[in-house]
């Protein structure tokens, strides 16, 4: 996930889903007002007193939360105010989410956001409405120890209260957040890392290579400076808080490596999970195989939850890294843009780049690339970017950069290129994202039903959402909207003698392509809306142009059509079996996981914009009911 400055480079995500087989499984759940203080107090005592209360982040901004007047503090909401658009802040604070939609309720627009149209004065929202709870989570454990999430577990299945997993607020499926629900905050769980020499992981009998060993709240950054201590090279993403071992590696995991290194999924040696019923495993290639299988791509919040995991730890390798921004209204430039990158996507994924190529909309000036490999010299490297970078150097001074350069590490091509240009946080977002096969990159007429496809994209996501009372000045340069992820293992040997459990279609991948709409974080219900459905409308798009592929559930359509085919493939009657045994009364369940019904309460769904997909609903969910009032039972409302 990245933006460029001032070009917006943004790789984003949300986690997708869609209509659930009816073979899944429903889970009676019981509201969370009628649990007791007695046993609040017994579940706070069993955790060492580690249960609190959650609250939305900007909560001491307003003087009334919930209805109710409270004193604002000064300190704590400049405080909020400075580190609101702050991915490190937003990861440190329970009630913090990078997109602020999901922290609220997006049905009824119930939120407790922060307007960046003005100054930075607490007194402001002192003096206007409501902070309401939204889709935060009422309480939440930190978690500490294995035993944290045990007891969680057991609180959970025996009350009926839904239970959801935060580590760093990066969901973008909404999987960390749920309203009147108790939360398990993985956050702080980051202890010393280890590198291995010679691991062996448990039950096996030789060493699996080189080893790095981390907890569930392990974020990037850190990982990426022990591996130039250590002079090795981990696979991971363009975030600096995502957890490597949390909701990434639950669904696939990629990055600007993925290209020749794998995916995370790949790359795992060992992970230590709490299975629902409280079981500690530890899962790896020679025991609990299954259980391996399914945390690897079976989905965030589903099998288990991560506490420890190993991965590879590669050698250093040198990079050629392809650097390019440009600002830039004309239309002509950014279909040019787009043009040479399918022109070339099969070329350059066979030479071993991988990245973010990020073209830009229509009628906004965000456009770019960052693409890196380490299969070519740098003077090979520049000639394969000589199409690109020669056509950028035509246009004159609107380059800003426009070169190809070698990196000795990842972590010195990381602090150069991709971490100044970390991704937008601190708003709303919908996305649609499709995988893209190399066979259609191959043949001229799938290249320009891909390049057809991109510039009507590149158009659908220019058109800015809300009015100027309700909009933010980011969701403007946010972007680019349109991004192609060079991120699938195209150059990677899929010869595994456990498999992850993702969709078959990232290993015939060469790209990840997404489109994205955002918008302000105190917009209306009719503002989130029109971003959700032009995400769906931006995935049905990509669709029409891979309808055999596949889409990476970590960062796609919110309502993607057949999710359960279009996530997991052949792969999901296997996942489900696994599911039924080891969570039959599914305590861990959430939007589209493994397992779910969509006519579940304890998915909320209220958390999503009702007026959307009325119609959609009634066709997919097959309540046998008329559509304005299926999505009502579904959203928990008076029908």
């Amino acid at each position: 996930m990245l933006s460029m400055q001032p070009i917006t480079l943004l790789i984003v995500g949300i986690a997708a889903t869609h209509a659930a087989p009816t073979d899944n499984i429903r889970r009676a759940t019981t509201p969370i007002s009628s649990i007791t203080t007695t046993q609040w107090t017994a579940l706070n005592q069993s955790v060492g007193g580690r249960l609190h209360k959650g609250y939305p982040m900007a909560k001491p901004c307003y003087s009334v939360y919930n209805g109710a007047p409270q004193a604002p503090s000064l300190a704590q909401c400049l405080a909020v105010q400075t580190g609101y658009t702050d991915e490190v802040y937003i990861a440190s604070q329970y009630g913090g989410y990078m997109n602020t939609n999901w922290g609220y309720c997006q049905a009824t627009a119930k939120e407790c956001g922060l307007d960046f149209n003005l100054p930075a004065n607490p007194l402001y929202y002192t003096a206007k409405a409501n902070c309401q709870q939204g889709s935060v989570p009422d309480y939440y454990i930190d978690v500490r120890q294995v035993s944290d999430i045990q007891a969680g577990l057991a609180f959970a299945s025996s009350t009926g209260v839904p239970l959801v997993i935060k580590n760093s607020g990066h969901d973008y499926k909404g999987r960390s957040s749920a309203p009147s629900a108790l939360a398990l905050w993985t956050h702080n769980v980051q202890p010393a890392l280890k590198l291995d020499q010679d691991f062996v992981p448990d039950g096996c009998t030789g060493s699996a290579g080189r080893g790095v060993t981390m907890g569930a709240g392990q974020g990037f950054a850190g990982l990426y400076e022990f591996a130039e201590a250590n002079q090795i090279t981990i696979v991971g993403g363009s975030s600096r808080t995502v957890g490597a071992a949390g909701g990434w590696i639950s669904g696939g995991g990629h990055g600007a490596l993925s290209n020749t290194l794998g995916l995370g999924v790949d790359n795992v040696l060992q992970i230590k999970a709490v299975l629902p019923n409280g079981t500690y495993v530890t899962a790896n290639r020679c025991q609990n195989e299954d259980i391996f299988f399914a945390l690897r791509g079976g989905g965030g919040s589903t099998f288990g939850v991560n506490y420890e995991m190993t991965t590879t730890a590669h050698p250093q390798v040198t990079l050629q890294v392809a650097y390019i921004r440009l600002v830039s209204l004309d239309v002509t430039s950014i279909n040019k843009f787009i043009t040479i990158s399918v022109q070339n996507a099969d070329k350059w994924a066979t030479e071993g780049w991988g990245g973010y190529i990020a073209p830009g909309a229509q009628g906004k000036v965000a456009s770019g690339m960052i693409l890196m490999t380490p299969k070519l010299s740098h003077d090979e490297a520049v000639a394969s970017m000589k199409p690109m970078t020669d056509y950028i150097a035509s246009l004159g001074n609107i380059p800003i950069n426009n070169e190809v350069d070698e990196s000795p590490s990842f972590y010195q091509a990381y602090q150069k290129y991709i971490l100044p240009n970390e991704e937008v946080v601190g708003l709303g977002l919908a996305i649609g994202s499709r995988l893209i096969p190399r066979e259609i990159l191959q043949t001229d007429s799938g290249k320009q039903t891909a390049i057809s496809a991109l510039q009507n994209i590149a158009s659908m996501v220019t058109a800015i959402t809300g009015t100027a009372s309700t909009l933010d000045p980011r969701t403007i340069i946010y972007g680019p909207p349109l991004q192609i992820l060079v991120t699938a293992p195209s150059s990677y040997p899929n010869n595994d003698t456990v498999p992850a459990s993702i969709t078959p279609a990232w290993r015939d991948a060469i790209w990840h392509v997404i489109g994205g709409q955002a918008f302000a974080n105190n917009a209306g219900v009719s503002t989130i809306n029109k971003a959700f459905q032009t995400a769906h409308n931006v995935a049905k798009m990509l669709e029409s142009v891979a309808p055999d592929s596949g889409a990476y559930q970590n960062e796609a359509d919110v309502f993607q059509d057949n999710p359960t085919q279009t996530f997991w493939g052949s792969n999901y009657q296997r996942l489900l079996s696994i599911k039924k045994q080891i969570d039959p009364k599914n305590v861990l369940t959430c939007w589209d996981c493994v397992g779910g019904s969509r006519a579940d309460a304890s998915y909320l769904m209220r958390r999503f914009a009702v007026n959307v997909f009325a119609e959609h609903a009634y066709n997919a969910f097959g309540f046998g009911v008329r559509p304005e009032k299926s999505v009502k039972l579904a959203f928990g409302l008076p029908a």
